[in-house]
């Protein structure tokens, strides 16, 4: 931010202060020149002179804080915080009305307080000391109210409240058209520095009111705004090639952002951002987010790895004093919005122990992103059972029989476990681990985040009786670091972690939790085909382990799935955008295969050999080869049960014959 101290002198303010006399005036304006030409010592000791004779006068005592803050090169932090502290404190007690917050001789006093706790990534707390300091009172001085009203816009935007913040600008831009800052026109030179300070203004403005139409994706009046600051004096080119890539990024054009970015600042090496903060981490960092959406996972990991080297290399090259580091170079490290970034693309890469390490960190500082809960979930579930494929694979199908003993008639083969193995651990649940009792313990904090499941007001759904044009879907959900969540995206989220949250539960064996959250799943009005598929699966699951099995069948008919049964494309996507990670069943034979399968062994429980035995030949057929070893068990058990023996011969001859002799004898 601009510089934010008021080096004015001082002259009382308060009841009870005597006014300042001459000689304290030309000590205080002293002072001031001393300030303004950066001889911070001699300021501090004028300021010091005047502070012994004005030992209540909180103006004297907050700018003799400012010239100690600025002669430690703004390092010097915790002290300044701390006196900042106790004038604030001081002015409360002083002044009756309102806690004090109605002497706009403190004004100064809030704003720098608010500066300290944004450049210390305390964004919120910087929000209440707006809030409180300037709800009832005007600044004295324009130039403080611009930059009041500037740094909460910024604020705005650093806890995701766009429209906060678009209502702040609306404000500043009402204060500019009325004539506000204008200038003063008794001479030429004054009123063309008003005239540019306007100008200077206006591109602020507008610079940061395509930053709120972008995070609130806002489209159509980005693209508008965009175009007037292509065309906007005052305004370096960073700043608008960097917003005009992001706004290409969130329309779906990646390839151009990524054109866009490929000669953008910050592409050939490190350049420093007014702040204290590093071009070349946000670059970077860009263009692995890119890249992610372009399926190229690994590489969009290489991106986010030299994002995280470059952000190192910044923090290391901030020049620490013994009273710290200066106060603009405090929030320089983007570790945590990295360590986010990374884990997401490693579990994108098929890597769930190291994206654990990344985001389980990052979860220190985004507790309220219920996506972030649910990525680490997803870790637990991945590391479990990678996918759908895992049972087809050689060692798995191998496992069927493990082995023999005996020999000659007395031979008897072992069979295998089956696939469905107790998956618990002796861990704590509330232990970060690899384990499925901390993915319910996510899937659960993820719940809670949540807003209220709106499913039992029918009538907030459907209202829109007279035809007009629904009202523009609210910002609902803040998800830091991401952008904040509308309405559509959190029914989304809200289907993907029932989804989950049934998955784990039938894995740990909690069947009537797995039943609550696919019926739960399968109520939601904005579910697509593969979410519906699956939570047709996992209910009937469910209900066979809870001896229901009447019920489990009516949820299965394969005859009438259809490929859009089987889409992953959201309901309000116009087309398929192809997702980013690969789902199994991708073909609606295998699709069929699988629900085939679970049908066959729901008729199998209940002694309906012959159903079961048709269902599981069709879902063989529609599954091709190789079979999945769940078919094999079933199989066997079928044909033993019916007297097959022959056939259950040949079926370990041709596919287990590793375990069997050459010339097997019944």
């Amino acid at each position: 931010m601009a510089d934010k101290q008021d080096e004015g002198s001082s002259d009382g303010g308060h009841s009870g202060i005597p006014p300042p006399t001459d000689q304290q005036k030309e000590l205080a304006n002293q002072a001031f020149q001393e300030f303004e030409k950066g001889q911070y010592s001699q300021c501090v000791n004028s300021m010091s002179r005047l502070a012994s004779q004005r030992q209540m006068d909180l103006k004297v005592q907050h700018n003799k804080a400012v010239a100690v803050f600025y002669q430690s090169n703004q390092c010097a932090v915790d002290e300044f915080r701390n006196t900042l502290h106790n004038v604030c404190q001081m002015a409360k007690s002083n002044d009756d009305p309102v806690d004090g917050i109605e002497d706009v001789d403190n004004a100064v006093m809030y704003y720098n307080q608010a500066v300290l706790n944004y450049h210390t990534r305390q964004y919120h707390t910087a929000l209440q000391v707006l809030s409180k300091g300037f709800q009832y009172i005007e600044p004295p001085d324009e130039l403080l109210a611009q930059n009041v009203l500037l740094l909460w816009v910024e604020l705005h935007l650093c806890v995701c409240q766009p429209e906060q913040g678009m209502g702040v600008l609306a404000y500043l831009e009402k204060s500019l058209s009325n004539g506000k800052g204008q200038g003063t026109p008794e001479r030429g030179e004054q009123s063309k520095e008003g005239s540019d300070s306007n100008e200077t203004l206006r591109a602020k403005i507008s610079l940061y009111k395509t930053r709120c139409l972008a995070m609130m994706k806002s489209m159509k009046s980005c693209k508008r705004e965009i175009k007037t600051l292509v065309n906007t004096p005052g305004l370096t080119g960073t700043a608008v090639q960097y917003l005009r890539a992001y706004f290409e990024y969130l329309r779906g054009n990646f390839r151009k952002a990524q054109k866009m970015l490929a000669t953008a600042p910050g592409a050939s090496g490190p350049v420093p951002v007014p702040g204290g903060e590093s071009l070349a981490v946000m670059h970077h960092n860009n263009l692995g987010c890119i890249h992610m959406h372009l399926r190229k996972h690994h590489t969009a990991a290489l991106f986010f790895r030299r994002a995280m080297q470059e952000n190192d290399k910044a923090v290391k090259e901030v020049k620490a004093t013994p009273k710290g580091k200066p106060m603009q170079t405090m929030g320089i490290s983007k570790n945590c919005e990295l360590l986010y970034n990374m884990g997401v693309q490693l579990l994108h890469c098929g890597k769930p122990s190291p994206a654990f390490e990344c985001l389980i960190q990052a979860v220190q500082m985004y507790q309220v992103n219920p996506r972030l809960w649910l990525r680490l979930a997803e870790c637990c579930i991945m590391a479990n059972r990678e996918n759908n494929d895992d049972d087809s694979k050689l060692e798995k199908r191998q496992q069927v029989i493990q082995g023999s003993v005996g020999s000659g008639y007395h031979r008897k083969l072992i069979l295998g476990p089956g696939v469905g193995q107790d998956k618990t651990s002796t861990n704590a649940p509330s232990m970060p681990a690899l384990s499925l009792e901390f993915a319910a313990m996510c899937l659960r904090n993820a719940l809670l985040l949540l807003p209220d499941d709106p499913l039992g007001a029918e009538t907030t759904v459907t209202d829109d009786s007279d035809g007009s044009k629904p009202t523009p879907e609210p910002v609902l959900l803040p998800a830091p670091p991401s952008s904040p969540m509308r309405a559509h995206e959190v029914a989304n989220l809200r289907c993907s972690i029932l989804a989950a949250s049934s998955y784990v539960a039938l894995c740990l064996n909690d069947h009537q939790v797995a039943l609550q959250h696919a019926e739960n799943l399968l109520r939601q009005p904005r579910l697509s085909g593969a979410q519906r598929y699956i939570g047709s699966m996992y209910m009937a699951e469910a209900l066979v382990e809870l001896d229901r099995i009447a019920d489990a069948i009516g949820h299965l008919n394969p005859d009438s799935l259809t490929q859009a049964d089987i889409s992953t494309v959201p309901p309000e996507a116009k087309s398929d955008p192809g997702a980013l990670c690969p789902w199994i069943p991708r073909e609606l034979p295998k699709a069929k295969a699988m629900m085939q399968h679970n049908l066959a062994v729901a008729h199998a429980i209940r002694g309906e050999f012959d159903k079961a035995n048709k269902y599981l030949g069709e879902g063989s057929k529609n599954n091709g080869t190789p079979l999945p070893a769940q078919m094999y068990y079933l199989k066997l058990y079928l044909d033993l049960m019916e007297g097959r023996r022959q056939m259950a011969q040949m079926i370990i001859k041709d596919h287990f014959g590793h375990v069997t002799p050459n010339r097997f004898q019944p």
